[in-house]
């Protein structure tokens, strides 16, 4: 079967969704066992040692980049009916990666007094997982249509 047109893709099809299924498997982990005792989101929100400027920070920097995603993806993709939003020129995407790479440290200071270096691993599991996940969102990841723009016109 391995010499069958299409099969490589579909095993590259295959090894993403599983990889990808590792991610968000990996962050839930993450987020569920926490500091051991507490899971994540329990321990940020009530233990006194995290620094809450920088979480504060992190989570605005969140809600900057679900708009900016929102803007350029639904707005600009899905409502404008541009093919490729992503090169459609707008100020967003830069101002999306900045306020990502915000969250990132942020999070990483905000967790560190409690964590130390495992701040940084749990910052990217669970931010790797959170993007993962987009795979399994229909029309996303390996789930979207194949269709290209000549075959919706004709």
């Amino acid at each position: 079967m391995a010499g069958l047109p299409g099969s490589r893709l579909r095993n590259a099809k295959a090894y993403q969704r599983l990889e990808s299924g590792f991610w968000c498997l990996a962050a839930l982990a993450v987020l569920v066992f926490g500091n051991g005792e507490k899971d994540l989101i329990t321990t940020a929100l009530t233990d006194e040692r995290i620094n809450r400027l920088f979480l504060l920070l992190g989570i605005i920097n969140i809600f900057f980049n679900c708009l900016l995603f929102a803007y350029v993806f639904v707005w600009l993709g899905y409502i404008r009916g541009q093919a490729d939003p992503l090169e459609s020129g707008t100020l967003a995407v830069p101002a999306g990666a900045i306020t990502f790479m915000t969250t990132l440290i942020s999070m990483i200071v905000a967790l560190w007094p409690i964590f130390g270096l495992a701040a940084i691993a749990q910052v990217v599991v669970v931010t790797y997982g959170l993007i993962s996940a987009f795979n399994f969102v229909p029309g996303w990841g390996p789930l979207r249509s194949t269709r290209s723009a000549k075959e919706d016109e004709g």
